[in-house]
């Protein structure tokens, strides 16, 4: 009976250790250069955020602008971006009433990952659209970027959830050849018993 109960606390705890390694999170890739996050996305703007708000989709908030300067997409005087809820999910957390630089990879929706940011610090992305604008625009590079959710996991968790499953997996295997081992002892036993008498 105590086999069984540490056999099942075991499968529980190795349930528990090796599920972890398999979630997402967001992790975010160093953003590449204002010209590479001009290509990979479909809209970039400079604008203030108006408000913040529930969105209609489950999780996101709804995100409006008033617009100064549109480098990418359709001309508009006000943009509505959705974001995630959560920035462990990835969501930006945006401020009313601050000034951006906004990347929108398919202008729609606005992630942490990527080089959006308040216009205090996005001195080098202005300065590469003002270069950009001076000399025709040819700031635009060819898309190789990697952003967004990305499995959670290192090739260090890998090999250490490989590592607990190994050692758990052993443990297991020492503690039933340990029980067939008591079992043989018990049936030897058993018949020696019955041969004496």
């Amino acid at each position: 009976m105590g086999l069984r109960i540490l056999l099942l606390v075991s499968m529980i705890g190795l349930w528990f250790v090796v599920t972890p390694a398999s979630t997402y999170a967001c992790s975010c890739a160093p953003p590449g250069t204002p010209a590479e996050a001009l290509a990979e996305s479909e809209l970039v703007f400079r604008g203030t955020v108006t408000s913040i708000g529930p969105s209609d989709a489950v999780g996101l908030l709804k995100v409006d602008f008033d617009v100064e300067t549109i480098w990418k997409g359709p001309e508009a005087e006000t943009i509505s971006l959705t974001t995630q809820q959560d920035t462990a999910a990835c969501g930006y957390p945006f401020e009313e009433r601050v000034e951006y630089v906004v990347y929108s990879w398919n202008g729609v929706d606005v992630a942490r990952c990527g080089r959006t940011a308040p216009v205090e610090f996005a001195g080098e992305d202005l300065a590469a659209f003002a270069a950009g604008a001076q000399t025709g625009g040819g700031i635009g590079l060819p898309n190789t970027g990697s952003g967004g959710l990305v499995e959670a996991e290192s090739p260090e968790d890998r090999l250490a959830a490989i590592a607990v499953v190994v050692v758990v997996g052993a443990m297991l295997v020492g503690l039933l050849g340990a029980r067939l081992y008591v079992r043989r002892q018990d049936a030897r036993r058993r018949r020696v018993r019955v041969d004496r008498t």
